[in-house]
């Protein structure tokens, strides 16, 4: 039998790069797609290198990976961005590419891949967060896009449900990764006060993993403790 295909978007740190080391280990193929190239010197990795945000290299890269990949049945989409500030605060250009990254481009993606995952009876995991689920200060329009995403996720399950196609949002909390680099805020030190990229990876195996028939649309994963730090922002 062949290999099976996954599409991860978000390839080059974090969750991304976690999710994408796991699946291969499970002996599967993973084109990973993010602006820089990943930092996986692995067999059956191969990278494409886009900007999300630009809906044009969007439709280019499917296309691409689609015509080396063709019996692709896995879309993780996982990259994002994070601009945390008063609303008043936020430049135009980063409420713009908050929607861009994290909503537009999961949208444009499936609707682009749905034909094809469908056709091979597939799976499409969001990568969302807990913000979608819980009101915070200084975080609106991030929160906006996740929501978006979760009700996408959800709605995309219910129209697509009789054609085999299985539908997860994960919405994990704060989790320790080089998302809070440029950010005044991180998770403390403390093993208890993150979730790990890791673990998101394991959650992503359990859902592959489950029992045919059965699809979990919704899945959050926080720590046990929510123990913040600031800290300056990077220049």
């Amino acid at each position: 039998m062949s290999r099976p295909v996954a599409i991860v978007t978000g390839t080059s740190s974090g969750i991304g790069k976690a999710i994408a080391e796991r699946l291969l280990s499970h002996d599967w193929i993973v084109c990973g797609v993010s602006r820089r190239a990943a930092p996986i010197d692995l067999p059956r990795y191969h990278h494409y290198t886009a900007d999300l945000s630009d809906s044009k290299q969007v439709a280019d890269i499917v296309e691409r990976v689609r015509d080396e990949h063709p019996t692709i049945s896995l879309l993780i989409n996982n990259a994002g961005v994070g601009h945390f500030a008063p609303h008043e605060e936020l430049s135009m250009q980063q409420i713009q590419e908050l929607v861009s990254l994290n909503l537009l481009a999961p949208l444009l993606l499936t609707k682009l891949l749905l034909r094809t995952l469908k056709e091979n009876h597939g799976y499409l995991i969001n990568i969302g967060s807990f913000s979608a689920l819980e009101s915070r200060s200084f975080g609106a329009a991030y929160a906006a896009t996740k929501a978006g995403l979760l009700h996408f996720g959800d709605s995309l399950f219910q129209e697509c449900r009789k054609s085999g196609l299985r539908v997860t949002t994960i919405s994990p909390d704060i989790t320790r990764t080089p998302f809070y680099d440029n950010l005044s805020f991180a998770p403390e030190e403390d093993e208890v006060a993150a979730v790990t990229p890791q673990c998101i990876a394991d959650a992503v195996m359990t859902l592959l993993t489950q029992r045919p028939g059965t699809v979990t649309t919704h899945l959050t994963l926080r720590p046990q403790r929510l123990l913040l730090k600031k800290r300056p922002r990077a220049c």
